[in-house]
């Protein structure tokens, strides 16, 4: 039984040593050979050492891995710290360079604006003295600061004066533009006023023209049938020209129908002058204002002797003393009594054309006197060979007698 036991107990003991075995096996008892010389040393780790160098290396591990945090991470700190300083430097350089760029320039715009004639100190006075001692501590300060280039802290200066310049001339330039573009439009709209203006024009001077011609064919019409015709532009409207030579290069940017519709509507302009003009020398319309036809022009039986006759004017009855009015201007050649005539007025109209009053009443004119066209220059009478109160008027063209009645209704 003993024995039994004995066997039991060392089964037991090897089976637990085993286990142990198993559990220490990564810091088991290690042996080191060390052979020199042909004799053998044997060194042994026992498991506790192994357990003690096994701690130190990994509080040693961790005590590094922690070091090396807390060194980058201060690192960064320290360098975030250092980039916040210098951004802080730049922004107190900016300042005063901000500051000295303002006074300079609130000082300049005083003394334009000037106040010599107040003897109190003004409010501007005040800060300007206030703004001077600020200035001067700044200065102070960049003299004293080594970390404060003041080459830096000038080129500054003059960089942001040079902006604000920058600035002043881009504002101006945009009023500028602005007012460019209000007077293009200004401009667009004047040229389109002027536009309508011409062609107004070149409509009332055509419709002149169309006017007088018309008259001046109805007129011609009559001369005709005696050999004649009545050309205003033959003798006076001649080929003058002149004026300051304009080269061509310098009329760029000029709209040219503009300047055509303006050449068009002058020259239609003069012309139309030019045709009224010459028209106040044809004596066109009615000589007295109420009348009716007693005789009219050419053949006719003599009211005296009941002939045939020759009447080379119109006799228009009216009432005695009605005024008569020359129908075109010119100059009297003859006021006073005529044999036959009675009291009569002659006056040369130029250009050909000649008118003859007779049987007046009464003479307003001299034989010399220029008239105007609706200028009244007698009354109607019967004086003379007359049978009662009339106006005997005869229009000449190259001393050939014309039939007034045609001229009468040419207006």
């Amino acid at each position: 039984m003993i024995r039994r036991y004995k066997k039991n107990r060392i089964k037991r003991r090897q089976i637990t040593n085993y286990s142990q075995t198993e559990t220490n096996r990564l810091f088991s008892e290690k042996e080191f050979i060390i052979r020199s010389n042909g004799r053998m040393k044997v060194f042994k780790i026992s498991s506790k050492v192994q357990w003690m160098v096994f701690i130190l290396m990994v509080t040693v591990g961790m005590w590094s891995a922690y070091n090396y945090q807390m060194y980058n991470v201060s690192g960064k700190i320290i360098s975030y710290q250092e980039q916040k300083l210098d951004e802080t430097r730049d922004a107190y350089v900016d300042l005063m360079s901000d500051f000295v760029i303002v006074h300079k320039n609130i000082t300049g715009l005083v003394e334009n604006i000037g106040n010599t004639e107040n003897t109190k100190e003004s409010d501007i006075d005040q800060y300007l003295k206030k703004a001077q001692i600020i200035e001067d501590k700044i200065k102070k300060i960049s003299a004293r600061e080594d970390w404060i280039d003041e080459n830096k802290v000038d080129e500054k200066n003059a960089l942001k004066d040079a902006l604000i310049h920058k600035d002043f001339a881009l504002e101006e330039k945009k009023l500028l533009e602005e007012k460019v573009r209000h007077l293009e439009k200004v401009i667009s709209s004047l040229q389109t006023f002027e536009m309508e203006i011409l062609k107004k024009v070149e409509d009332v001077s055509q419709k002149e023209i169309d006017k007088v011609k018309n008259s001046l064919n109805i007129v011609n019409k009559e001369l005709k049938k005696r050999g004649k015709y009545f050309n205003p532009l033959a003798n006076s409207k001649k080929d003058n020209k002149g004026g300051v030579f304009i080269p061509v290069s310098s009329t760029e940017g000029i709209d040219i129908s503009l300047t055509n519709q303006a050449s068009k509507s002058f020259k239609l302009l003069d012309d139309s002058i030019y045709y009224n003009k010459s028209i106040k020398r044809v004596p066109i319309g009615k000589p007295v204002w109420s009348y009716w036809v007693s005789s009219s022009f050419g053949t006719r039986t003599d009211p005296f002797n009941s002939k045939s006759a020759r009447h080379k004017g119109i006799d228009l009855a009216s009432n005695k003393g009605n005024k008569i009015k020359t129908m075109a201007e010119g100059i009297v050649t003859k006021s006073g009594w005529g044999s036959g005539y009675g009291k009569v007025v002659e006056i040369d109209h130029g250009n050909g054309f000649k008118t003859k009053y007779a049987h007046l009443n009464a003479i307003y004119v001299k034989k010399g006197q220029e008239v105007s066209k609706g200028q009244a220059i007698g009354e109607v009478g019967s004086t003379g060979r007359s049978t009662g109160p009339h106006l005997h008027y005869e229009i000449l063209y190259d001393g050939v007698p014309m039939d007034p009645m045609v001229f009468m209704k040419a207006l």
